[in-house]
């Protein structure tokens, strides 16, 4: 990596600008201020609601216990500007700014923190029973269906699937689990830790279907490579997740093989101000 080189501003000029509102980005901008920072710090996040953390998605937003997870900060007290629903959509570093829909941000020293988009199944786009959980409007628009009690094919024996299947389950759900792999949470933990996880959904009284590979899925089904049919009122997609560094094409910052972004052991990009 080459050397930071940045233009010398008074440490009261400085602008910090943190590219994604979830926990990295927030504690970042928390960590600024308790260090110190005595430079404007500005957070941007996608979406319209407050900070929040996620774990709580998938159990006590999912089945009505809890209507969120915000975060408990004082943005106003720390001195932090949180703006809410302004997505980035480009970054020119040379200019030093990020683009968004309603205008550039200029910074000084920029923090990626947008970490990761969900993988999308093929061929589910637009299928309104065709469900996604990582944010806070997922969860809220999947809580009705788990309380109606539909049939409940989630697609994907990882941490998403497992979490799904037993919070359906405590809704009374009928669910089947269904995994390309030859065992769960395959891309996650070895083979004879994940194992252990397995007896999870006969537990809690899910059906696990291992190697069973979707080829199509249907308004009310889904199918499989082996000809199956599975009846499903909804279809949660956990497949993994990818890198959501898609606005940074064109920037020339560095990326990994797997699009996410590639740093040295201080966290530094190959953009100088980059972190």
């Amino acid at each position: 990596m080459s050397e930071h080189r940045e233009e010398p501003l008074a440490a009261r000029e400085r602008r910090v600008v943190i590219v994604g509102a979830g926990m990295a980005g927030v504690q970042t901008a928390v960590a600024l201020r308790e260090l110190g920072w005595a430079g404007t710090v500005t957070v941007l996040g996608a979406e319209p609601h407050p900070p929040y953390d996620r774990p709580p998605l998938s159990k006590a937003v999912l089945l009505g216990k809890a209507d969120g997870s915000a975060f408990e900060v004082d943005f106003a007290l720390l001195g932090i500007d949180l703006q809410l629903g302004r997505e980035a959509t480009g970054l020119r570093p040379a200019e030093h700014l990020v683009d968004t829909a309603s205008g550039p941000v200029p910074y000084d020293v920029l923090v990626i923190a947008t970490g990761a988009e969900p993988v999308r199944l093929p061929g589910s786009e637009g299928l309104p029973n065709v469900h996604l959980l990582r944010t806070l409007d997922d969860a809220v628009r999947l809580r009705p269906v788990l309380a109606a009690q539909h049939d409940v094919v989630a697609v994907g024996a990882g941490w998403i699937g497992a979490e799904v299947a037993t919070a359906a389950r405590e809704a009374g759900c009928e669910v089947t689990v269904v995994e390309a792999a030859d065992r769960v949470l395959a891309g996650a933990l070895p083979a004879e830790v994940a194992a252990r996880m397995a007896p999870w959904y006969a537990e809690s009284g899910a059906r696990l279907m291992l190697g069973a590979r979707v080829t199509t899925v249907e308004d009310d089904a889904v199918v499989l490579a082996d000809g199956t049919r599975l009846t499903a009122g909804a279809v949660v997609v956990g497949v993994g997740a990818r890198a959501a560094t898609g606005w940074l094409e064109g920037s020339g910052i560095a990326l990994g093989d797997d699009r996410a972004v590639l740093a040295d052991e201080r966290l530094r990009t190959s953009l100088p101000g980059v972190y």
